[in-house]
């Protein structure tokens, strides 16, 4: 117990390493913050929007934290740029040899790669920099995401210009009526419809059918 209290409680050092430094307070700082910043990437962008895939989700929260980790502790060498950059090619050749993975979760793993590089390399920037670099990747993936979305749904679908004559089923409580009633007549899968015109006189109205190809 005497020799536990010299070594660890006494001393500043044991066997030539320091038993506490401030860095640890930046440690802790440091490491909060990437951990909350992948996992918004993970939970909240890449999750939703990739058919929830949920061991991808632990891959790149894990692979985030022990490159947070070891660049940290890497630190403690005093890289310049170039050694830095090259790190970040190293561990850019990482791959998932189970599995094919797409060049978009290939985009989503340089993205936590880089991230938790930044964050554990950021000794000398404020946290303000910090926080905007890391609010920068979440909102720049965020945004990408949402993007080509829109473009896949729009690749989804198709339209047709329609003659209708039932106008009844034009009024809005009867709209999915309309729908079901165009998509049993044309077989097709009917995801809006919207009015052109109407011609009272002949009780007919031209349509735009948009429906899932």
């Amino acid at each position: 117990m005497n020799t536990f209290h010299t070594l660890f409680l006494s001393s500043s050092e044991v066997f030539g390493i320091e038993v506490f430094d401030n860095d640890f307070y930046k440690l802790l700082v440091l490491f909060g913050l990437n951990f909350l910043s992948t996992l918004l990437l993970a939970r909240f962008i890449y999750y939703p929007f990739n058919n929830k895939k949920r061991e991808f989700i632990f891959a790149y929260m894990v692979v985030s934290s022990v490159i947070f980790f070891l660049c940290f502790a890497l630190k403690a060498f005093k890289f310049n740029t170039g050694v830095a950059i090259g790190l970040f090619a190293l561990l850019g050749v990482i791959r998932f040899r189970t599995d094919t993975i797409s060049l978009k979760e290939m985009a989503y793993l340089f993205v936590f790669i880089g991230v938790s590089m930044i964050n554990a390399f950021s000794k000398k920037m404020s946290l303000y920099e910090i926080g905007f670099i890391n609010l920068a990747f979440i909102s720049l993936t965020a945004i990408g995401e949402k993007l080509l979305q829109q473009k896949e749904s729009a690749k989804r679908t198709a339209n047709f210009e329609l003659t209708y004559g039932n106008l009844k089923n034009l009024s809005t409580e009867n709209y999915e009526a309309l729908k079901n009633d165009i998509g049993s007549t044309t077989g097709l899968k009917v995801e809006s419809v919207k009015i052109m015109s109407m011609d009272l006189k002949t009780n007919e109205a031209k349509l735009k059918v948009y429906y899932e190809k």
